[in-house]
C-alpha cells in the first residue's frame, strides 16, 4: 500500500483542524491574516515612498545648489583668467614677455612694478608669480613676502602645468594646494599665431572659497569633492580624501543606478547618495556624497508613527471583523442548534433569527421544510390507516370498464336483431378499443395496435365522413413485433387533433411500418399545417427534460417518448420531421422485440 506523501499529510491535517474549529473562528483567522498582510504591505508602501520621496527631495535640493555653485565657480574662474592675461593689456609689457633676449634693469623693474599693481587689485591671491619662459625667469611674490622679487628658477610643477594649459581649451590648470583648502591656478601667455607659450601665470589662492563651498554642504556628514578636468581632487571637506583618491575614483566609475532613478556609490563601508555637476567650459566637476544612513535617520521617526499607526489600525479592523463575524455567525449557530433538535424529532418548533436577508431567508425555509416535514408524516400515517379502504376502492374500480364492455356488447346484439348493421359496426368497434385499452399488457404485437387504429379511424370517419383518409403499409415482417400499447394510436389522433386547420377540408394520414437493420421503423405522417419551429423547439426540450406533457399534442407526445426510454434498454427515439403549412412527420424508432407480450 501506498504510504502518503508529506503534503497529502499536511491536507489531512488541515481538514481535521478545520473539522474540529467554529465557523466564526476560522473566518477570524482567514481575515486577520489577510488584514496583517494588506496592512504590513500598506505600511512598506508607505515607508518606501516616504524614502524616495525624501531622496528625490534630497537630490533636486543638492542637484539646484550644486549647479548655482558650478555657476559661481566657473565665473570665478573666468575673472581669474582674465586678470591673467593681463600683462598682454599693456604693449610694453607685452614685449618682455615675447623678448627673448636676456631684459635690461630697466625692463626688469617696469614688469616688477606692473606686477605689483595687478597683485594688489585683489584680496584673494596669497602667491602671485609670472614664469617667462625664453628667460627662464620667475618674477613674483610667494610665500608672504613683502616685495615682488625675481628667481632664476622655474616654480615647482610649472613644466607639468604647462603642458595642461596646452592641453585645455581655457589654457588653465588648477591643482591643489598644499592644505587642500585652497587652489593653485595656472594660466599661460601665448602667441596668437602659432599658440607658443611665450610665460604662465602661477596664482595661489586663498580659501575663501573653499570653505563658503564647504559650510554650504557642512550638514549631516555631506561631502563635497572639487575635481578638477584630469580627475584630480583639489579640495574636499573630507580631509582623509585625498589620500585615498585613487579609492575614491573608483567607486565613482561602480556606481549604481537605483529603480527610481537615483545613483549611489559605495565607499569606505558606506552607501552615499551621488549628485554631480560638470562644467562643459572648465572641465571641472562638483561631487556631493551624502549618507543614505543620514536620509533613513530623518525618516526614523517617521517611519516609526507609521508603523505605530499602522498597528493600531490594524487592532481596529481585527476587533470589527471579529464583531462582525460573531454578529454574523450567532444566527447560524442559532439555526443549527434548532437542526439537532429537529434532527431528534421535534417538528413543532419553529427558529425566528434575524441579521442578513440570506440568514432571514433561510431560517424562513428551515421553518417551511420542518412544516412540510411534519405534514408530510401526518399524511403518511393517514394513508397507513386508509390502505385498506383504497385497496378496496381501486378492486371496485376495476368491475366499472367490465360492466361498460358488457352493455356495449348487449347494445351490439340488439342492433343487430334491430337490422342495424351501421350501429352494430360502430358499437362493436367502440367495445373492441374499449377491451384494448382495458388489458394489462404494456408491449403488444403491431398487428394488434393496427387493428386497434382501423377501429379508431373507423370511429373517425364517421364523425368526420370525406375529411378524412387514412392509408396503411405494413410489412408483414412487422407484424409481430411488439411496440408499445396505443403507440401508433397516439400519432394518428395527435395528427387529426393538431394537423387539420380551420381552412383544410380534408386531411390525409398515412401510416408505414418496415424493418431497418435491427430496429421497427414506424412513421405517421399528414398533410396537415404543420409545426411552428417555436412548438418544435419546445417539444424536443419537452423531451430532454423527461416532462410528461407539453404545449403542443397534450401529454401524447411527451408521455410517448417517455415510455419508450423507461421500456427499452436499447436506444429507441422519436423524431418530428415537419414544415410549417405543408406536413408533419413523425418516426417512431424501435429495437426489435418478439415473442409474448409483457405484462
Amino acid at each position: 500500500m501506498r504510504q502518503p506523501n508529506f503534503t497529502e499529510k499536511l491536507k489531512t491535517l488541515c481538514k481535521t483542524l478545520l473539522g474540529r474549529t467554529a465557523l466564526w473562528l476560522q473566518l477570524t483567522i482567514f481575515m486577520v491574516l489577510i488584514t496583517t498582510l494588506v496592512a504590513g504591505y500598506l505600511i512598506y508602501k508607505d515607508y518606501t515612498s516616504t524614502r524616495n520621496l525624501t531622496i528625490n527631495n534630497q537630490i533636486n535640493t543638492t542637484d539646484k545648489i550644486l549647479k548655482l555653485e558650478l555657476e559661481n565657480l566657473d565665473n570665478y574662474l573666468l575673472d581669474l583668467a582674465n586678470f591673467c592675461i593681463q600683462p598682454y593689456y599693456d604693449s610694453r609689457f607685452t614685449r618682455i614677455v615675447e623678448q627673448s633676449t636676456p631684459l635690461s634693469a630697466e625692463q626688469l623693474s617696469y614688469a616688477k612694478q606692473q606686477m605689483f599693481y595687478y597683485y594688489y587689485t585683489r584680496n584673494d591671491i596669497l602667491d602671485y608669480e609670472l614664469y617667462l619662459i625664453h628667460q627662464d625667469l620667475s618674477i613674483g611674490r610667494t610665500n608672504g613676502q613683502q616685495h615682488i622679487i625675481t628667481q632664476e628658477v622655474a616654480p615647482e610643477g610649472v613644466n607639468e602645468a604647462l603642458m595642461d594649459c596646452e592641453e585645455s581649451s581655457m589654457n588653465h590648470s588648477i591643482k591643489a594646494s598644499d592644505t587642500f583648502t585652497g587652489l593653485i591656478y595656472y594660466h599661460s601667455l601665448f602667441q596668437i599665431k602659432g599658440r607658443i607659450s611665450q610665460a604662465i601665470v602661477r596664482l595661489k589662492l586663498d580659501d575663501t572659497y573653499a570653505k563658503q563651498l564647504m559650510e554650504n554642504h557642512a550638514e549631516h556628514n555631506e561631502i563635497i569633492v572639487f575635481l578638477n578636468d584630469k580627475d584630480e581632487i583639489v579640495f574636499s571637506n573630507n580631509a582623509e580624501l585625498p589620500d585615498n583618491c585613487q579609492e575614491f575614483l573608483a567607486a565613482l566609475s561602480e556606481r549604481k543606478q537605483q529603480k527610481n532613478g537615483y545613483e549611489t556609490v559605495e565607499f569606505t563601508g558606506q552607501s552615499f547618495l551621488l549628485v554631480e555637476k560638470f562644467s562643459q567650459s572648465t572641465g571641472i566637476r562638483l561631487v556631493s556624497l551624502t549618507p543614505l544612513s543620514y536620509i533613513d535617520s530623518q525618516i526614523g521617526k517617521l517611519r516609526q508613527s507609521i508603523l505605530i499607526s499602522g498597528v493600531w489600525v490594524w487592532l481596529f479592523t481585527i476587533l470589527l471583523i471579529y464583531m462582525l463575524l460573531r454578529l454574523l455567525t450567532i444566527p447560524l449557530r442559532m439555526l443549527a442548534t434548532q437542526m439537532q433538535k429537529t434532527g431528534e424529532g421535534d417538528f413543532r418548533a419553529r427558529i425566528h433569527v434575524t441579521g442578513s436577508i440570506e440568514v432571514c431567508e433561510l431560517s424562513e425555509s428551515f421553518n417551511s421544510m420542518v412544516a412540510h416535514i411534519d405534514q408530510l408524516i401526518k399524511r403518511t400515517y393517514v394513508a397507513e390507516l386508509s390502505e385498506k379502504d383504497a385497496r378496496l376502492a381501486a378492486l371496485e374500480a376495476q368491475l366499472n370498464p367490465h360492466f361498460l364492455y358488457n352493455t356495449l356488447q348487449a347494445v351490439s346484439t340488439e342492433a343487430l336483431v334491430n337490422d342495424q348493421p351501421q350501429i352494430h359496426r360502430m358499437v362493436t368497434a367502440l367495445a373492441a378499443n374499449l377491451r384494448y385499452t382495458i388489458k394489462g399488457d404494456t408491449l403488444v404485437p403491431l398487428k394488434q395496435e393496427i387493428s386497434y387504429v382501423n377501429d379508431y379511424i373507423f370511429l373517425q370517419k364517421i364523425r368526420m365522413d370525406d375529411a378524412l383518409e387514412f392509408i396503411s403499409h405494413i410489412d408483414p415482417a412487422t407484424e409481430d413485433c411488439l411496440i408499445p400499447k396505443i403507440s401508433i394510436q397516439t400519432l394518428v389522433e395527435n395528427s387529426i387533433i393538431h394537423g387539420k386547420s380551420g381552412n383544410m377540408d380534408k386531411i390525409c394520414i398515412e401510416v408505414s411500418a418496415k424493418y431497418n437493420d435491427r430496429n421497427v421503423i414506424i412513421m405517421v405522417r399528414d398533410n396537415g399545417c404543420g409545426i411552428t419551429p417555436q412548438r418544435l423547439e419546445q417539444l424536443y426540450t419537452d423531451f430532454a427534460l423527461q416532462k410528461t406533457t407539453g404545449e403542443y399534442g397534450g401529454i401524447g407526445l411527451a408521455n410517448l417518448h417517455s415510455r419508450i426510454q423507461l421500456l427499452y434498454d436499447e436506444p429507441a427515439s422519436l423524431d418530428i420531421h415537419t414544415r410549417e403549412t405543408q406536413y408533419t412527420e413523425i418516426v417512431l424508432t424501435l429495437p426489435v422485440m418478439k415473442g409474448v407480450p409483457h405484462v
